[in-house]
């Protein structure tokens, strides 16, 4: 067996029943009193992950103790309460899922602030890759448009053409989330896009535990403004609009371009919107 075979094999998780421990260890004598009474116990769990510790169960030697996950670095939280909510995240399922999920298997469950916090840390970990991805993606858009177009490089700002278009979640004019997307047409690499959101899952279940009216949900609420995944109060149809609106706005700041000539579908609602918003005045063409 090669030494990558050994690295992807302990970085692997099973399902085991706590009667086994009994069934492998029954032939492993203890050291101090040669009786074979070797057992594993289990002790305190944080999520997912528990802590066991063999002890002989004659004369009640120790032989150590760990934890049935290893901690990341730095954050210091369990590896397997991070997969698992990433894990159910990616099928579209939350914490109350995951809490059916544990009832059935008879395995502890982390509670829900733990799911928060573990969510909190995958989004944490999502919009580095997201800032490293647009930064090679930008730079990619602006060489390449440089390289047809030489005379750009007299200026810091250059004018590219772009595709723009926006999605939901759901059809049906009732989605909670959008996005806006904007697309280099020389390359077509996304040069920037912006998430619209009308939930937030913490509000949510914090407005239940403490209730909506209560003063502990407001003293609550204003302590978590910063961290709220809600930053849009208007209709789904106008998602699309907004976001273009926050885009065509942050151009010039975030990716040094000017987004002057754009191709999108016959909806004239963004359009329309960027011209009230007079976003549009760069633009040569639509």
């Amino acid at each position: 067996m090669s030494a990558s075979d050994v690295n992807s094999e302990s970085n692997e998780y099973h399902f085991i029943n706590n009667s086994m421990w009994t069934s492998l260890l029954q032939n492993v004598p203890c050291s101090d009193c040669n009786q074979f009474s070797l057992n594993i116990l289990t002790h305190n769990s944080y999520g997912f992950s528990t802590k066991m510790e063999l002890v002989c169960e004659k004369c009640k030697k120790s032989y150590g103790h760990a934890f049935t996950s290893q901690r990341e670095k730095p954050c210091r939280k369990f590896d397997i309460n991070t997969k698992l909510t990433s894990a159910f995240l990616a099928i579209g399922r939350g914490h109350a899922a995951l809490e059916t999920f544990s009832a059935i298997l008879g395995t502890p469950c982390m509670d829900r602030k733990t799911f928060s916090k573990c969510l909190e840390n995958l989004c944490n970990k999502n919009e580095t890759a997201k800032v490293e991805m647009l930064r090679i993606s930008r730079e990619h858009v602006r060489q390449t448009n440089l390289y047809s177009h030489p005379d750009l490089g007299r200026n810091n700002i250059i004018d590219i053409t772009v595709s723009y278009d926006g999605t939901w979640h759901k059809k049906g004019h009732t989605s909670l989330y959008g996005i806006g997307i904007v697309i280099d047409i020389m390359t077509s690499l996304v040069v920037d896009f912006e998430v619209l959101s009308k939930y937030c899952h913490e509000c949510s279940m914090a407005a239940k535990d403490m209730g909506e009216a209560s003063p502990e949900f407001q003293i609550w609420k204003s302590g978590h403004s910063e961290k709220c995944q809600k930053n849009f109060d208007g209709s789904s149809d106008s998602m699309e609009m907004h976001a273009a609106y926050i885009l065509w706005n942050r151009s010039i700041s975030d990716c040094a371009m000017r987004y002057t000539t754009v191709l999108c579908d016959g909806d004239a609602k963004t359009h329309q919107h960027l011209n009230e918003k007079k976003c549009m005045e760069m633009m040569s063409s639509l």
